[in-house]
């Protein structure tokens, strides 16, 4: 368990940088490009440990999920994709859903977490879902946001397209990358 829990401070806490003036301050010392990649290899880092911890980690029970909670997962994970999905490419939604990245974070660390309730997966699903919703506020805080243009509907249709192959694949191979089965 002391794996997961470093890999989630690691991993939070690299995070939490450019929403300080460390990262200014930071790249002003060392530039832009190498503070990417000291990001990229303490988040990998980060994230390289939870798996492990994950890995490593005995079961431990906290509460039993309800009947419900597997079905509402399922329901709403193709919305996360396509949030997930949003996020990276031009697409309408973004100029109504303000941090679709986040968004699909908070609903997969909740969704996870009312699934699961074992100790190791509250540990990860609340740590991405407490992260996300904390990021919002602080981008909110932060700054006035401008929308994107409006673009070709075609991109909205591609992100949807895009975000359901995603699920279905997440779906389908969940158990071989998680350990967990869903069929």
């Amino acid at each position: 368990m002391s794996f997961l829990i470093l890999g989630v401070v690691l991993f939070f806490a690299i995070h939490f940088v450019p929403a300080t003036s460390l990262k200014a301050n930071v790249v002003a010392s060392i530039g832009t490009g190498p503070f990417k990649g000291i990001f990229s290899l303490i988040s990998a880092l980060g994230l390289a440990l939870i798996i492990y911890g994950l890995t490593q980690a005995s079961f431990q029970a906290l509460w039993s999920p309800p009947s419900w909670a597997r079905g509402l997962l399922i329901a709403v994970m193709p919305v996360t994709v396509i949030l997930w999905c949003a996020a990276e490419m031009p697409n309408n939604l973004k100029r109504w859903v303000r941090h679709p990245m986040l968004i699909g974070m908070t609903l997969w660390g909740a969704g996870h977490l009312i699934a699961n309730g074992d100790l190791a997966s509250t540990i990860l699903f609340a740590s991405f879902a407490v992260y996300s919703v904390i990021n919002i506020i602080s981008v909110n805080a932060r700054g006035s946001y401008e929308a994107p243009p409006p673009v070709s509907k075609l991109w909205d249709l591609g992100v949807i397209t895009i975000g359901l192959g995603v699920y279905a694949l997440l779906f389908n191979f969940h158990g071989w990358f998680t350990g967990m089965p869903l069929l």
